[in-house]
């Protein structure tokens, strides 16, 4: 009995109150995609940021292989074991050299075999004894040169490209010189 005079009690539901319109609606619909448009292009944008400059690093790290390979074998090298790279100024996309394997008499001793260093489509190879070793892949330029006033010096230029989807290509230079210790 008292819950059936406890319900009589309750308010009735308000004769007024209604949803939302249909205006109201189409406004909150509108809104919520434009938010979730420009929530799509800065996830779109920060994913092709990032596609971009981890291609960047890769070629720096290419780069950064390259040069350091090539400069530890070059500076054992001499001047005038340097076969394919004469001196005068030209560029060349091989070198082929001899490193030292000691000096007896005070004159210094080379090793039988050579390394090379080329570019075969786009890695980077060194070739020594018959066994190839890729060094750095990505690799678009790579050049040699020596001047006539400094045979010792050599000059190598480097270049990598990278395409990433959704940019365009990425690309990075780098150019060193190697003083060869042995003459």
């Amino acid at each position: 009995m008292r819950l059936i005079r406890h319900l009589k009690r309750m308010p009735e539901p308000l004769k007024d109150s209604r949803g939302f319109t249909l205006s109201e609606v189409l406004m909150a619909a509108f809104i919520f995609s434009l938010l979730s448009v420009a929530c799509y292009t800065i996830m779109a944008s920060s994913s092709s940021s990032w596609q971009v400059n981890r291609a960047r690093i890769e070629l720096q790290q290419e780069l950064r292989k390259s040069q350091n390979w090539m400069i530890n074998e070059l500076r054992q090298s001499g001047s005038s074991v340097i076969t394919n790279v004469p001196a005068d100024g030209a560029p060349y996309t091989t070198i082929t050299f001899r490193t030292s394997s000691g000096v007896s008499g005070g004159s210094v001793t080379w090793s039988s075999n050579t390394i090379q260093f080329i570019r075969s489509g786009t890695q980077l190879q060194r070739i020594s004894g018959g066994v190839t070793k890729v060094l750095a892949q990505n690799i678009s330029l790579l050049q040699f040169r020596r001047q006539g006033a400094t045979p010792n010096l050599v000059e190598v230029s480097l270049q990598v490209q990278k395409n990433v989807p959704g940019s365009s290509a990425i690309s990075g230079n780098l150019s060193f010189k190697v003083q060869v210790r042995n003459n």
